[in-house]
């Protein structure tokens, strides 16, 4: 037996003596391995109690895991433990600018998981070219509840040139129908110029407040807000710029989050329309944003919490 064998059997054995064999402790080291970096902050995302901080140190003692500033990175035999597991490994990127936005995606998909979101990272998307993908702003694609957004994040360092590059950026989208924007300040978009002809381009906060919002996005039971809203017969609508109608002069558009494509649609009705108004039914943290562009329509601001139902569940 040569060396190299010799030395690869006592690899095996060193590393099945460390193998973790806790479930929590297992999705969490793939989980790193996919986006290369989690806060510590983010533990809480992967264990059901607080008594995990042991758990890590010895993941840490193993040489699985290693900490890097606020960060969990791989370590040597992390890299090992993956490969066992037939999966494959990609070096830590350290450059600041790369590693930011690797470090968001990560803190994006560890508050999303354990729910009807799916968060797949702009890098394991396979029908990009690598060309297309080395160009492009978004960070990935967002499953909600089987609608899938393609997603973008802009942060506070990014500047006014970033938006519009990001804003061209979803001009060229050919394949995905529903966008979804995650900036530090909602007020540094122009909603009329962020309008373009998809389904919804959703402008949301990327505070965890808000991040934790998302998961609910498609779990709004509307219907039955309208009716606790509204005491008359109501009915779906297919018009492109409410949701709900009388099929009289009763025009009602629901709002979540902010949403620029359907305040653009509400904002070309009234101006050609302007003796007909919109009823708009939405929570508290978007009121302001929305009565800022279309000051003519009716608001009527709800506690979207009653009406979410968090126990469906979706089955493809």
């Amino acid at each position: 037996m040569n060396h190299y064998k010799k030395e690869f059997i006592r690899q095996v054995f060193k590393i099945k003596s460390i193998f973790p064999t806790d479930k929590n402790e297992i999705e969490l080291i793939k989980f790193i391995n996919t986006y290369q970096y989690l806060s510590t902050k983010d533990l809480q995302y992967f264990f059901k109690t607080t008594y995990y901080p042991k758990r890590i140190a010895k993941l840490i003692q193993n040489n699985i895991l290693r900490r890097y500033k606020k960060n969990l990175v791989l370590a040597e035999d992390g890299y090992n433990f993956i490969k066992m597991l037939g999966l494959e490994t990609t070096k830590l990127r350290y450059q600041e600018k790369y590693a930011t936005r690797l470090k968001f995606m990560s803190h994006l998909a560890a508050v999303l998981r354990r729910s009807n979101a799916i968060f797949t990272p702009s890098y394991q998307i396979k029908d990009k070219t690598v060309f297309t993908e080395s160009s492009r702003k978004y960070i990935g694609v967002l499953k909600i509840f089987g609608t899938n957004y393609l997603t973008y994040h802009i942060s506070s360092t990014n500047d006014d040139k970033y938006i519009s590059a990001v804003m061209y950026d979803i001009q060229k989208e050919l394949k995905y129908k529903n966008i979804i924007i995650l900036i530090n300040d909602i007020s540094r978009i122009d909603f009329l110029k962020f309008s373009f002809g998809f389904n919804s381009v959703i402008i949301c906060e990327d505070t965890d407040e808000a991040l934790e919002k998302l998961k609910y996005l498609q779990q709004i039971n509307w219907t039955k807000a309208i009716k606790a809203e509204f005491k008359e017969n109501i009915f779906l609508s297919d018009l492109n710029f409410c949701d709900y109608t009388n099929n009289k002069e009763l025009y009602i558009s629901c709002f979540y989050f902010v949403d620029t494509e359907k305040i653009n649609k509400i904002d070309t009705f009234i101006n050609n329309n302007i003796h007909k108004n919109v009823n708009i039914i939405c929570p508290n943290s978007v009121v302001q944003y929305l009565k800022n562009k279309l000051p003519n329509c009716k608001f009527h601001v709800i506690n979207i919490a009653n009406f979410i139902e968090k126990e469906i569940i979706f089955y493809e």
